[in-house]
């Protein structure tokens, strides 16, 4: 009895041990139908892994249709008296894992594409990922984040959470 007692443990620790460290599943394909709709910012993760933290921007509303989307955006932090607004407007390409936005209007100095890994929670949480090594802007490729996470504007945002407003 006492050896079955220890063989169920390791058992059991071994499979727990399998389970911790197992690769994290690939994403489930989200439905191109489900990301339609008003969207509007609950938080943003910045920084690298060394300076990560969560901030709540003072606003961020990103609308998408059948083919086009828009986004209106402050991503200065909600309580700073800072500004740091820009708008962008155009078609984009959805794969059900990677959203690819391409600017027909935009606040940017040059018009591109950026490129964001695409989840949600439910139906009603969209998370979008910036991938800025798949960022496009004709005449200024050296934009990217540096080293430690820093953008023009601040920390580089690394993840978007938004909530559906209808």
């Amino acid at each position: 009895m006492k050896w079955i007692s220890v063989s169920l443990g390791l058992v059991i620790a071994v499979l727990l041990l399998t389970a911790c460290y197992a690769e994290p599943a690939e994403p489930t394909p989200v439905d191109a139908k489900k990301i339609r709709g008003v969207w509007s910012i609950e938080t943003m993760d910045t920084g690298t892994v060394e300076n990560r933290k969560t901030i709540v921007p003072k606003a961020f509303m990103i609308f998408i249709t059948e083919k086009h989307y828009s986004a209106i955006r402050d991503l200065a932090e909600k309580s700073s008296t800072a500004n740091s607004k820009a708008a962008d407007a155009g078609t984009y390409e959805f794969d059900g894992k990677e959203l690819v936005v391409h600017h027909m209007a935009s606040a940017f100095p040059v018009l591109g594409s950026m490129t964001f890994k695409c989840s949600m929670e439910g139906d009603n949480i969209l998370i979008l990922e910036p991938q800025y090594a798949k960022m496009k802007m004709p005449g200024m490729e050296g934009i990217k984040p540096s080293a430690d996470g820093k953008m023009g504007y601040g920390d580089m945002a690394v993840k978007y959470r938004f909530k559906r407003l209808e």
